[in-house]
């Protein structure tokens, strides 16, 4: 009997060792690789693959196998990141990524498609009439000094457009402190909190503009304890927003918003500027 039963267990381990389940290394990937006059960019390498005639490109989906037994272990999926290079002559490199923490776990038939991929000729001039009309969400400070700004072709993991001080910037604002002038109530003390400020604005072709400017306030009044003891809930102060519209002048590298802008004539140049990025600076007045 005892025999008997070692050689299941035996053959039971040998089953779990010698069983593997399959995980997923890159899901099938498609998508288009365009230039910036929205023309395909036939021959453009992208990972083992080019894109054909229309731009179009399809990377198949890729799985390797793991033990049964090791996985059991884990007691979850294993995480799951690709990186594949779109290559074409003449033009600056990009990078496809995706990273997902349990993604290696997915069933098969994995597949994504990638937005539309713009590449950049190389020391190619960007003219600012040919991407500035558009909606443009900026981070900005109180005073508006320098706005950075995004439009609806932003993509975080553009390395042509992005750097890692814009994209912070575009992600938590340009944050500042200051101390509150008045307090809710008697149980409160005056506390120092951060402001956030966002500006909404569409440029169009006929130099007129439309925007809504919203401050959010961060982590307000920290010290709440009392607040949050009688009331059962955190005390949120509520963001404002203002909308503005106007008028202003494109000269070249230069944008002058009209008073209703920010209260005064502000005059901005044009620092950088590209498909899906701009950072203005205001110009001081001497």
């Amino acid at each position: 009997m005892f025999k008997k039963r070692f050689l299941i267990l035996f053959a039971v381990s040998i089953t779990l060792f010698s069983s593997c389940i399959s995980r997923l290394s890159r899901p099938a990937i498609s998508g288009t690789i365009l230039d910036y006059d929205s023309k395909p960019i036939a021959g453009c390498k992208v990972g083992e693959t080019i894109t054909d005639a229309n731009g179009k490109f399809f990377l198949k989906e890729i799985r390797y196998n793991k033990f049964l037994l090791t996985e059991l272990f884990t007691m979850e999926a294993p995480p799951l990141h690709f990186s594949e290079n779109i290559k074409k002559e003449g033009y600056l490199s990009y990078n496809i990524e995706g990273f997902n923490r349990f993604g290696g776990g997915q069933s098969k038939g994995a597949s994504i498609t990638i937005d539309t991929v713009y590449l950049k000729r190389i020391n190619e001039v960007i003219k600012p009439e040919d991407y500035i009309y558009t909606k443009w969400k900026f981070s900005a400070n109180k005073n508006l000094d320098t706005l950075y700004g995004i439009n609806e072709n932003f993509r975080l993991q553009n390395q042509i457009t992005n750097n890692m001080d814009f994209v912070e910037k575009i992600q938590y604002g340009l944050i500042y402190k200051f101390n509150s002038a008045k307090k809710p109530d008697s149980a409160w003390s005056t506390e120092s909190y951060n402001l956030k400020t966002t500006y909404f604005v569409s440029l169009k072709p006929d130099g007129t503009y439309s925007g809504k400017k919203v401050l959010e306030y961060q982590n307000p009044w920290k010290h709440r304890m009392e607040y949050e003891r009688i009331y059962r809930e955190s005390y949120v102060i509520p963001s404002d927003s203002i909308r503005t519209s106007g008028a202003f002048i494109l000269s070249k590298d230069k944008i002058v918003f009209d008073q209703t802008f920010n209260q005064a004539k502000n005059s901005y140049i044009i620092d950088s500027i590209d498909r899906d990025i701009i950072i203005l600076i205001r110009k001081k007045i001497k």
